[in-house]
């Protein structure tokens, strides 16, 4: 795939699959990202929960069991803190749109793929000028991904990190395993 001439790409066909390739794996760890995102926030949701629960039942407990009124009304204060997080960060609703981005990626993922599997094989007719119009497309379609999606922070790079070091996404053919970004 590269000549000695300070490892370039031989031809245009090897500088498109390695423009891919590099695109193939950010989207890879982005996507990775906005799942890790989206867990967390579906964590949070159902342990706010949870809480809000616990502490409802415990005022009510503690109202109709005589209990101290600091009991309750602390159970009822931290009830009503849980409860308004959920109301107004909705964590849930957040989850879905990390969980699209991280679903829409996926899907481009797939065509980037499919582009260099099938259609930069070397067995397919020089195409250059199709190439291109591929691979721009393809970085269109991340940067309206990118821009309609939440943003993701450093800790869900992170997280993504720690499952795909664990393998949890691979999935068959090796040659399309993400490599650790630098």
């Amino acid at each position: 795939m590269v000549t000695g001439n300070g490892g370039t790409p031989d031809s245009f066909r090897e500088q498109v699959a390695a423009e891919l390739r590099a695109m193939e794996e950010d989207i890879f760890w982005t996507e990775k990202a906005h799942f890790a995102t989206a867990t967390t926030y579906a964590r949070l949701h159902l342990w706010l929960g949870i809480i809000a629960t616990v502490a409802a039942a415990v005022a009510a407990a503690s109202v109709i069991g005589d209990a101290a009124p600091a009991v309750s009304g602390s159970a009822a204060v931290v009830s009503a803190i849980a409860s308004a997080i959920v109301t107004f960060l909705k964590p849930q609703d957040t989850e879905q749109k990390y969980r699209t981005a991280g679903r829409r990626l996926g899907a481009l993922r797939v065509k980037v793929r499919q582009a260099l599997d099938l259609d930069l094989h070397p067995s397919q007719p020089e195409q250059a000028d199709t190439w291109r119009v591929l691979a721009r497309t393809f970085a269109e379609e991340k940067a309206t991904i990118d821009s309609d999606a939440p943003g993701t922070s450093n800790r869900a790079y992170r997280l993504a990190r720690e499952k795909i070091e664990a393998g949890h996404f691979n999935h068959g053919d090796p040659r399309h395993a993400p490599r650790r970004p630098s």
